[in-house]
């Protein structure tokens, strides 16, 4: 029943995906300036970015796109790329370049009361195309070492992933065991 009532009150925000328009109708929108929904949005940016890399590893996908006419012919579309882990990389490059390019546009950002601060809590209609355009085009990157490139850099983000990763259960455990021993 929780669920349900969350999924509600979750709904009621998502008309204010497209800007201050639909908010001036439905006065139940939170304000464009609170962070905490900035957050969560980024999350679910990032959730749906994962869940279509996963979805391009699912075994019979290439069948599957195949079946739509004139997709995978010969001179329109290589289904090869757009399966399996060559997907998954241009798909997380996408994803990598839209949030590099946010951050770059972010930097020395103090307040809310900065003018880019508003671009970083709203338009988010057009912060979704604008990911879906980057992740798009990247399977239009013609093959070369590309693919190649971004495993090595795809290996070394996955490194220090899990070396922070690493660190912070080692301070996790030692946190526990000093208030344990307290």
């Amino acid at each position: 029943m929780g669920a349900v009532l969350g999924l509600c009150s979750m709904a009621s925000w998502i008309p204010c995906l497209c800007g201050s328009a639909p908010c001036l109708l439905c006065r139940c929108c939170p304000s464009g300036n609170n962070s905490t929904i900035t957050r969560v949005i980024y999350a679910l940016f990032l959730l749906l970015g994962v869940s279509v890399a996963c979805v391009m590893l699912i075994p019979g996908m290439e069948e599957q796109l195949k079946k739509i006419p004139g997709f995978c012919d010969e001179g329109h579309v290589n289904c090869d790329v757009l399966v399996g882990y060559k997907a998954v990389y241009r798909v997380c490059f996408g994803m990598a370049m839209f949030f590099l390019l946010f951050s770059l546009l972010m930097i020395k950002v103090k307040s809310s009361s900065d003018p880019r601060a508003s671009v970083h809590n709203g338009f988010w209609f057009f912060k979704f195309a604008i990911a879906v355009a980057i992740t798009v085009g990247a399977f239009f990157i013609p093959e070369g070492p590309f693919t190649t490139v971004w495993f090595y850099v795809g290996m070394a983000g996955a490194f220090c992933f899990i070396l922070i990763q690493l660190v912070l259960l080692i301070d996790f455990a030692h946190s526990w065991n000093e208030s344990w021993v307290e």
